[in-house]
């Protein structure tokens, strides 16, 4: 794996990289401004703030998780990741993408996040500045990408790529009824409920642990997989 740090330097003087996090920032932060307005229109006071929080990192999630499957499957379906793992080895080649799109993703979400907290300064004087807000945000964006990261190469298709990755994190909801208390345990709740937990400065260290433990296991399997997979 010594070509782990070389590969992530390489990775980070990518100008897709960052081209396709800005192009993913502007939809969430396109998309919340959508929420936001729509949520004015519809009540003449200022809308509930943990609700529009909630469903503008829920976006931060989907969004992250869509940009970071494309990180796999753009380049792949070009062959351009093919020419990176030829040239750093798969191992190396492989955690230094995945590295990449989250410290990326990680650089979104805080944008985001203080770009959510100013906006409430901007329409009515509330809201303002949380650094746990904030936090909640890279957060929730970086352990997004890393979830579509690893789904995005276990499925190598683009574009079905986009739609069973935004599917793998609202399933547990729309299967809520037949799931009953065990939806509690799947990474999308896990990673919803630790975010609006920190928001609000509350530590829920039960439902990070969960989160990352998944993560853990997803992207150690899409990795082993890699490894073992034609490239082709």
């Amino acid at each position: 794996m010594v070509h782990v740090v070389p590969a992530f330097l390489s990775e980070l003087r990518r100008p897709w990289l960052w081209l396709g996090s800005a192009v993913g920032a502007l939809l969430v932060v396109g998309l919340i401004a959508v929420l936001l307005g729509m949520a004015g229109l519809e009540s003449p006071t200022s809308p509930g703030i943990e609700v529009l929080r909630q469903a503008s990192m829920s976006l931060m999630l989907t969004g992250a998780a869509v940009v970071g499957s494309f990180a796999f499957t753009s380049d792949y379906r070009a062959g351009c990741f093919t020419r990176r793992v030829l040239h750093f080895q798969r191992g190396p080649a492989f955690t230094a993408r995945a590295a990449s799109t989250a410290l990326a993703a990680l650089l979104v979400g805080a944008t985001i996040g203080m770009l959510f907290g100013l906006s409430g300064e901007i329409l009515d004087g509330a809201w303002g500045f949380s650094f746990h807000a904030v936090l909640a945000f890279a957060g929730t964006a970086c352990m997004g990408s890393l979830w579509g990261f690893a789904i995005g190469s276990l499925i190598r298709s683009h574009l079905v790529s986009l739609f069973v990755v935004p599917l793998s994190l609202v399933l547990p909801e729309l299967l809520a009824g037949w799931l009953g208390d065990a939806e509690q345990f799947f990474f999308p709740v896990l990673a919803a409920d630790w975010a609006d937990q920190l928001a609000v400065h509350i530590a829920a260290f039960g439902s990070f642990v969960g989160a990352v433990s998944w993560l853990l296991v997803v992207t150690a399997v899409a990795f082993l997989v890699f490894l073992k997979r034609d490239l082709a």
